[in-house]
């Protein structure tokens, strides 16, 4: 089932298929193919998590003019007490500048409403000032150095 944006993106779940092209949008930014794939494969297969992280987890990718152009991944945990924890978003380079992330985002924050998942948190450096304004954007407040939350999404609109 997908989500379509205009003519050309469309936001659908994640496939296993669609590992390699996620691996490569992360591997740009930091750290190998391989290593993005191992843990982005496990992640959607269930054998990775993060530090206590829950089984219940969603992964949506957004497909331009069929090339996949960015991601986002979150789950259901118990870390700072939160109910859920946007674990990845990325829009690979070529694609930044068209929206995307605010879609994903989106995406993201209605399937944990959707699960009664009210408290959020996600882990981003204060140095991220995109990511900061992306999340704030979307209601999301500092929670320390590292954190920001969105202290509960029945609260905020999407």
């Amino acid at each position: 089932m997908g989500d379509e944006l205009g003519d050309e993106l469309v936001l659908r779940t994640a496939e296993d298929a669609d590992v390699p092209a996620m691996a490569a949008i992360r591997a740009a930014e930091s750290q190998s193919q391989a290593l993005w794939e191992y843990r982005i494969g496990g992640y959607l297969q269930g054998t990775y998590s993060p530090q206590q992280a829950l089984p219940e987890r969603s992964c949506w990718v957004a497909v331009q003019g069929g090339e996949l152009a960015g991601f986002v991944a979150g789950h259901r945990t118990v870390r700072f007490a939160c109910d859920g924890e946007l674990q990845w978003i990325n829009v690979a380079q070529e694609f930044r500048g068209q929206g995307i992330s605010t879609r994903l985002t989106d995406v993201m924050l209605s399937w944990f409403r959707q699960k009664n998942m009210n408290r959020i948190c996600v882990n981003v450096g204060v140095d991220n000032t995109v990511a900061r304004h992306l999340y704030a954007r979307h209601g999301a407040v500092a929670m320390n150095d590292g954190w920001m939350e969105w202290r509960d999404l029945r609260q905020s609109a999407l």
